[in-house]
């Protein structure tokens, strides 16, 4: 995302990401919306009723289409600290809606983790806000949070609107109709002139991912590319895959490792690992401990 805004406005980069990864699941849709299964005593049988269709849409739209532009959108107001400290708050809003929309139980062990989860967060990423010394953007701070209730409600949904359907169908749905839908937002912008502003070959200016120097429009694309296809698609089949198991709660723990993988990234950019980083992925890592250990018997 930080590559790709360096061409492209937080509008093209969102929607780039969405348009590459329906496009990578495009199969999928087609598979399940125009072929019958192989089995012959379900030739009859649907996979997806009328009600089905709404929530992937709902689902696409909430977990993948508003979010993704609110956090690029986001990176050009505030730091990527705070992003990352309200990025946090989605196990909170997981816990809020399963609690009082689905009825979801939840333990004594899973409320402290998630508070635990915010704490570490702030660890992590409160010393960079204190040395940015400007004013935080109160709406770009609003960006993020309102992204991560998203999230919430939308992991929510997964689990109590759409566990009867394949994995794949929760992914390629959802995906395929937002990225339709930013294709033609996309196609009123100016989004083809990137490439006479940044022209270049790919990687022409080095390949280093972390260097905010000149980059030409091609390698932008391509590691929006990578965002699509890893950050989107292929992470969300996994996601979708997990959380037929476990708890909408559980499942939002991913919120809490990604920063942790976020800091061997900068790690690999040469940044110093200060002592609130350590504090910070500790607290991280215990309350996921605590949100998916398998209760007592």
């Amino acid at each position: 995302m930080k590559r790709g805004l360096l061409v492209f406005s937080p509008l093209q980069v969102a929607g780039t990401r969405l348009i590459l990864a329906g496009a990578v699941l495009l199969p999928w849709v087609l598979k399940y919306s125009f072929f019958k299964p192989n089995d012959p005593a379900d030739s009859d049988k649907k996979i997806l009723e009328k009600s089905d269709y709404l929530w992937l849409f709902a689902s696409g739209v909430l977990g993948n289409a508003i979010p993704a532009f609110l956090f690029s959108y986001a990176g050009r107001l505030i730091p990527s600290g705070l992003s990352g400290i309200l990025n946090a708050f989605t196990p909170l809003f997981t816990l809020f809606f399963s609690a009082f929309l689905f009825r979801e139980k939840f333990t004594r062990e899973g409320a402290i983790g998630v508070f635990m989860g915010i704490v570490g967060a702030v660890f992590l990423f409160g010393p960079s806000l204190l040395s940015y010394g400007q004013p935080i953007n109160l709406l770009g701070a609003s960006l993020p949070l309102l992204a991560a209730l998203l999230y919430g409600l939308n992991i929510n949904i997964i689990k109590h609107k759409l566990s009867h359907l394949p994995g794949m169908v929760k992914t390629a749905y959802p995906f395929v109709s937002v990225g339709i839908i930013y294709a033609v937002i996309l196609s009123q912008t100016n989004y083809f002139d990137a490439w006479n502003q940044y022209p270049g070959g790919l990687f022409e200016e080095g390949f280093g991912f972390f260097d905010d120097g000149k980059i030409s429009a091609n390698s932008a694309f391509f590691y929006m590319f990578l965002l699509g296809f890893m950050g989107s698609a292929v992470s969300m089949i996994i996601f979708n895959w997990v959380i037929k198991y476990v708890s909408s709660l559980v499942a939002s723990t991913n919120t809490f490792i990604i920063p942790v993988t976020a800091v061997f990234w900068g790690f690999a950019d040469n940044e110093s690992l200060s002592w609130n980083i350590y504090v910070g992925m500790f607290f991280l890592l215990a309350a996921v401990f605590l949100i998916i250990r398998p209760k007592k018997s």
